[in-house]
């Protein structure tokens, strides 16, 4: 059928993506933190700010790809049923919904925010009534779930900052750092269940997420005065390394 046939297709389709991912990190050249661009008024110019593809994106590459797959081979040799929900493995009953669903621990941030968005919530209560009866808690947190992954998508235009690494600016780093620790906040809210005070945590991480996107990316961009960033790369990694 069709869900089987696009389950087909799929790897194949991401095997083209990572071709085309390879194809454009020879023609275009890798980022870097200082976010300035590479030279390229001359070959030697452009050699003393790059590195090769081989052997060292390769060997950085290689060596990130072991550490994952000890991690993943520790995990399912050893504990493969550490980060799985015990409710997940009591044999389905069409009669009778658990309690507690619990998704996989990636799921959770988002799953978080699914659940967040309750009928006693004040936007959720704007959106039906502006909907006319048609957008409830349960769609609003469906819009909710898939909103907060497209606003990631969106960020290198919500991102109005002329710095283009966030190395040269010190009020970015602190409300990124304030949006990792509410990501790990909204992964542990979604294990919780939606009773007492969890889904109101859930509720103020998910509203932080939005806000970090749409209001606070926009408004550093403008109000935040960036350090500034060394002339080229070079003078960069003379700073930091010395002259070799």
């Amino acid at each position: 059928n069709r869900f089987f046939s696009l389950h087909y297709l799929l790897p194949f389709v991401i095997a083209a993506l990572v071709a085309i991912h390879i194809w454009a990190f020879h023609t275009t050249g890798n980022s870097n933190p200082t976010g300035v661009e590479v030279r390229r008024g001359s070959k030697e110019e452009a050699e003393k700010d790059t590195l090769p593809f081989w052997p060292y994106f390769v060997i950085k590459d290689l060596f990130a790809l072991a550490v994952v797959l000890l991690v993943f081979f520790a995990i399912v040799g050893f504990m493969p049923n550490y980060l799985g929900e015990p409710d997940n493995y009591i044999e389905a009953n069409p009669l009778a919904t658990p309690a507690h669903i619990v998704p996989e621990w990636y799921f959770l941030p988002f799953y978080a925010i699914l659940r967040a968005f309750t009928a006693d919530v004040w936007v959720v209560i704007l959106a039906n009534k502006l909907s006319f009866g048609i957008i409830d808690a349960k769609f609003f947190g469906v819009i909710a779930m898939f909103g907060a992954i497209i606003v990631m998508a969106l960020a290198p235009w919500l991102d109005t900052s002329s710095a283009r690494s966030g190395r040269f600016r010190p009020m970015f780093k602190w409300w990124f750092a304030l949006l990792v620790i509410d990501f790990l906040v909204l992964m542990w809210g979604g294990s919780r269940p939606t009773t007492g005070i969890y889904p109101i945590i859930s509720l103020i991480g998910a509203a932080y997420w939005f806000a970090y996107f749409l209001i606070i990316l926009p408004l550093l961009g403008v109000i935040e005065k960036p350090e500034t960033p060394p002339a080229t790369i070079e003078d960069d990694f003379n700073a930091h390394y010395g002259h070799h």
